[in-house]
């Protein structure tokens, strides 16, 4: 596939426009080629005003699924990304580009899908017979990311009437990238196509079989690049550097932002392999200040990543995800949305809380990729997951 690249101008005036969407998000669908392993992988980092997210399991006649669930939504009716028992995975992020001047009364009904989609679906072949047999309009505006354990890893970019399918296994680079615009669509329109550039940029500068769940989950989701001005803050703020001598950057076109929500990777399983080795890995809350943890469809999902309970004495990770937030964006004006507070995730001494968390995680999540046996996961999902939150608390009460 080729890559989309956007003059100047172009750029510029999405800026001057707003830039971002209230349900922006940066993905990508990769091909078993581009990873170490040989699994394919999806990858979302959500971008949504739902900023309250916990993981939740679900039962269906194919088996159990596990997916990223909004707080709000008391009856669970949308699923934002997740797997299921038979190694099938999906995540979506909107597109703004299509559906253009259609005056269809039908919309938002990409969550819904998702969960059908997991409760039904076994390969890209059964989501695409459910596309096929949904009712038109269609309600949807979406790039749809959706790998198998048969091997398949494809985007779909679908609006209200078709649908057209990007195969990971066909490009040239070995994965698919989107944001907020479709191929598809009406040209220059949309958002994301600074997060497009920087995403590229991330993927494009890893050897061909480097991808892993470390490398995207601990370091592409909390990536601090900006590809239109060609700075990358983390790596300033590591050398105490920042533009200014200032201890705030601008966050507004990362891939990481305010509205940064969570993020999910699916590692899905190579032909031939167990699906209940899928995994997804979580990150509840903004990934600058939450850690990275698995979760399978063979167990109840840990309390700490669920549905906060009004009666516990614990926090969950989102909720003290939350907290963090407010320090990391701590300007309580207009602005608080835009100016993020680097000292807290990133020093010079290495001693940020994002530092920390992924010193943690590359301890961590090769081991857990690395074992087939479920006592053994669980035991080390556990000894992350506690470390995890003890990192949290140490910054919460600084």
């Amino acid at each position: 596939m080729k890559r989309l690249f956007v003059p100047l101008a172009g750029l510029m005036l999405l800026l001057l426009i707003g830039g971002l969407g209230a349900f922006a998000c940066t993905t990508a669908v990769i091909s078993g080629k581009f990873t170490r392993s040989g699994r394919p992988m999806i990858w979302k980092l959500r971008d949504t005003e739902a900023f309250a997210n916990h993981i939740q399991r679900f039962e269906s006649p194919l088996g159990f699924y596990v997916g990223l669930v909004n707080d709000n939504d008391p009856k669970s009716e949308a699923v934002w990304g997740g797997h299921n028992s038979h190694g099938f995975a999906i995540m979506n992020s909107a597109s703004f580009n299509v559906n253009v001047n259609d005056s269809a009364d039908l919309k938002d009904q990409e969550g819904i899908i998702m969960k059908r989609a997991l409760a039904e679906c076994k390969t890209l072949e059964d989501f695409e017979k459910l596309l096929r047999s949904l009712p038109k309009p269609m309600g949807l505006a979406a790039h749809f990311g959706v790998i198998d354990a048969e091997g398949g890893a494809a985007f779909y970019e679908v609006n209200n009437y078709t649908w057209t399918k990007f195969d990971a296994n066909e490009a040239p680079e070995g994965y698919v990238l989107r944001t907020n615009y479709s191929m598809t669509g009406t040209k220059n329109v949309g958002y994301g196509y600074v997060r497009f550039q920087t995403a590229s940029q991330l993927f494009g500068g890893l050897p061909k079989g480097e991808m892993t769940p470390l490398v995207l989950g601990s370091e592409f989701s909390r990536s601090m690049r900006h590809s239109l001005l060609n700075v990358d803050y983390r790596a300033l703020a590591e050398k105490g550097r920042l533009p200014g001598k200032s201890d705030y950057i601008d966050t507004d076109d990362l891939i990481v932002r305010y509205d940064t929500s969570s993020m999910i990777l699916v590692e899905g399983v190579k032909p031939g392999e167990d699906p209940s080795l899928t995994t997804s890995w979580v990150q509840i809350g903004n990934p600058y200040v939450s850690p990275l943890l698995p979760v399978w469809t063979w167990e109840e999902v840990p309390e700490a990543l669920g549905l906060p309970n009004e009666g516990s004495l614990s926090e969950t990770v989102a909720e003290k995800a939350m907290r963090l937030k407010k320090k990391l964006y701590p300007i309580p004006t207009v602005e608080e949305s835009r100016y993020l507070y680097v000292p807290l995730v990133v020093r010079p001494d290495g001693k940020g809380l994002m530092q920390e968390l992924g010193t943690l995680e590359a301890e961590y999540v090769p081991l857990i990729s690395s074992q087939v046996g479920s006592a053994e996961r669980l035991r080390l999902q556990d000894e992350l997951l506690s470390k995890g939150l003890t990192l949290m608390d140490a910054f919460l009460n600084q």
